[in-house]
Formats: C-alpha cells, sequence, structure tokens
C-alpha cells in the first residue's frame, strides 16, 4: 500500500513540475505518505572536532638513559583543535571514536632510537632510527578511543636528535577520522 501510494504521489510531483505547480504536488505526496513518514528527521549526532600536531622534542626528554624510559615532551603546538595538553604533552580523547597518530624522529649521529605511541600506558606501535648518521624512525596507526582514554610518545631507549635552532626533526600529529 505504501508503494502505491509513493507511485501516485511521485506521478502527481511529476504532473505538478510539468504544469509549473509544486505546491499541489507536495500535498499529494504528504496526502499519500503514511504519517510516520512525515514525522521530523532525527537529530544530528553531537559533533565532536580533534586535531593536533606538535614539534621539536624538548630538552631534557629526548634521551633515555640506561632502563628508564621518558615521556617525550614537545617545545611547540603548531596546531590544537581539542584533546592536546601542551604541560602533559599528550592528547587526551575528548569524544568516542577513530583517531589517527603519526609519529616522525631522527637519531643522533651514530646513534639510535626506539620511540613509542602509547595508550593509556599500554604500547601500540614504534618507531626505530637505527644507528648511523643521523638516521630516522616514523610509524603511525589507527585507534580506537574512548573518551578521556591518553595518547602520548615514550622514549624507549636511545636519543633523538633536535637542531639547536628553528628546525625541528621530531613530530607527533593525530586527529578524529570518525566519531561514534
Amino acid at each position: 500500500m505504501v508503494r502505491l501510494g509513493l507511485v501516485i504521489a511521485l506521478l502527481a510531483t511529476a504532473c505538478g513540475l510539468a504544469w509549473g505547480q509544486v505546491n499541489p504536488g507536495a500535498q499529494i505526496i504528504a496526502a499519500a505518505l503514511p504519517p510516520e513518514t512525515l514525522a521530523a528527521p532525527p537529530a544530528p549526532a553531537p559533533t565532536c572536532s580533534s586535531g593536533f600536531s606538535v614539534r621539536k622534542a624538548a630538552r631534557g626528554t629526548s634521551a633515555a638513559t640506561g632502563a628508564s624510559r621518558t615521556r617525550l615532551r614537545f617545545q611547540e603546538v603548531l596546531t590544537s583543535e581539542g584533546g592536546w595538553s601542551p604541560s602533559e604533552s599528550d592528547f587526551q580523547a575528548p569524544c568516542r571514536g577513530l583517531y589517527y597518530f603519526s609519529f616522525h624522529g631522527v637519531a643522533q649521529d651514530r646513534g639510535d632510537f626506539t620511540l613509542a605511541l602509547m595508550k593509556d600506558g599500554q604500547y601500540q606501535v614504534t618507531a626505530y632510527g637505527g644507528k648511523g648518521s643521523f638516521q630516522q624512525g616514523s610509524n603511525s596507526a589507527l585507534l580506537l578511543l574512548n573518551p578521556g582514554e591518553l595518547v602520548h610518545l615514550e622514549l624507549q631507549q636511545g636519543s633523538l636528535y633536535e637542531h639547536p635552532f628553528d628546525e625541528a626533526y621530531t613530530s607527533f600529529s593525530g586527529f578524529l577520522v570518525k566519531a561514534y
């Protein structure tokens, strides 16, 4: 019955458009459709947006000594659109969703490093910059986060190279791909 009503409504609309009468066709469509299809559309889901990009490892956090692991801290924030804490150098998810993270580092000359992406203190992925002349390492991950979960970088061993002036070789970025 609903199909027949839709066919009649579409034909009426087409006839109304052909004769330049848009409103009568719309009235016929409204009359032919069951009342539940005329209800207002559901309210849109609350929006959540988030993204950050930071660079240049802070002195004192760019080297891990012995068995100690160091939370990497950053000197400069390029973009912070929700979630990034400059004082803690971590990202806190503002909403449930899929988040994409990427990070990059450069080893000291003839040194190496292992840099890990951590989610609530748990290892996710690492990047390794091997021994040689300023070797680099990068990695990325797509993580499902719940509100309040924290993500940061941890230098697990070795040391990172940072230029003494304006250039930056260590970076960390993340953004919300899809909110749930």
